[in-house]
């Protein structure tokens, strides 16, 4: 399942929280639900890119990871999160930085920190756009080159969505003050929708609760993306996935999707766990993400409303955004 993970989970962890849809976000699809929509290892596909698209991460979750590994990082984000208690420097910062996001005149206030930084932007970096993505580009593609993880039709696959995403960033209007207005006002009414206003009201977020807020945080990453051009939610509804070989509780996939209007593919291996198929390194990927490394979800989670009001000016001055499934 890369190219879904290229086209969501990137994104989804650099903003670290999201809303969905007209669900409820924070409750789970029945097991019969789930068995339907993994049944079949190109449909397993084609269903996760949807919950993507509905911003229904805890969903797109479940069509990724078998439920007892499932309730595994259920289990290490609850100890993560009840570890120890953030000191009252912590609590207060992050009152503040919320404070800052969600009150009466966020907009204004964010937009005044912002226009110095879109200045700077264009007087220093502006003219080294071209060759800063064009090293970044070269670097990637070599890194790709270099994966033992990577076979060759993977490896141009990868290298593709990197060129498609370059030229993106060299066309991107990233100094539009306009534009930067409106990405400011999608940060403060993502950050108001997230209702997180003390620290302790995040450390008390169960799993499904956490996923839910980062259904908001993920639906407001695509709305700024789109906004500057790279609109995921089109990549999403263009994925259409076909069985290319299937054995015994294996399957290759392909998955082709429209990325900056390039027709990309993709191939995913696929294993199949009691009936349902799953991506083969997906669930490892995702159980890494959100669970083995929860240690770090407390200062992720403290961060994470700030790092989203920068996140219009990281568009407007992008050294490093790169999304991969």
């Amino acid at each position: 399942m890369k190219p879904i993970l290229i086209l969501a989970f990137s994104g989804l962890l650099a903003f670290g929280l999201s809303a969905c849809g007209e669900k409820e976000a924070s409750q789970p699809a029945s097991q019969a639900a789930v068995a339907r929509q993994t049944s079949d290892p190109a449909k397993a596909v084609e269903a996760m890119a949807a919950k993507l698209r509905e911003n229904n991460v805890l969903e797109a979750i479940q069509l990724a990871v078998p439920p007892a590994q499932l309730d595994e990082v259920r289990a290490k984000f609850k100890e993560a999160m009840s570890k120890e208690a953030p000191s009252e420097e912590d609590r207060k910062a992050y009152a503040e930085q919320m404070t800052q996001l969600t009150g009466p005149d966020a907009e204004t206030a964010l937009y005044a920190l912002l226009e110095p930084q879109l200045v700077k932007f264009e007087t220093e970096m502006a003219a080294q756009m071209p060759m800063m993505v064009g090293m970044g580009q070269g670097f990637v593609i070599q890194s790709i080159q270099a994966s033992t993880e990577l076979n060759e039709v993977q490896k141009k696959e990868a290298t593709e969505a990197i060129g498609a995403i370059a030229g993106w960033l060299q066309s991107a209007k990233l100094t539009d003050r306009e534009l930067a207005k409106k990405g400011i006002a999608i940060v403060v009414k993502t950050a108001r929708s997230l209702d997180l206003a003390t620290l302790d009201q995040v450390r008390a977020l169960d799993f499904d609760h956490a996923m839910g807020k980062a259904g908001i945080a993920f639906g407001g990453l695509k709305d700024i993306l789109a906004l500057y051009g790279l609109d995921l939610n089109q990549a999403l509804a263009s994925t259409k996935a076909s069985v290319t070989t299937k054995g015994e509780g294996t399957a290759t996939v392909s998955v082709a999707y429209n990325l900056l209007g390039k027709p990309l593919t993709s191939q995913s291996d696929m294993v199949e766990v009691d009936g349902r198929w799953y991506g083969k390194d997906t669930a490892e990927q995702i159980t890494k993400s959100l669970a083995g490394e929860t240690e770090d979800v407390q200062v992720t989670m403290k961060t994470d409303a700030t790092d989203e009001a920068q996140a219009s000016a990281q568009d407007e001055a992008p050294v490093e955004q790169a999304p991969q499934q």
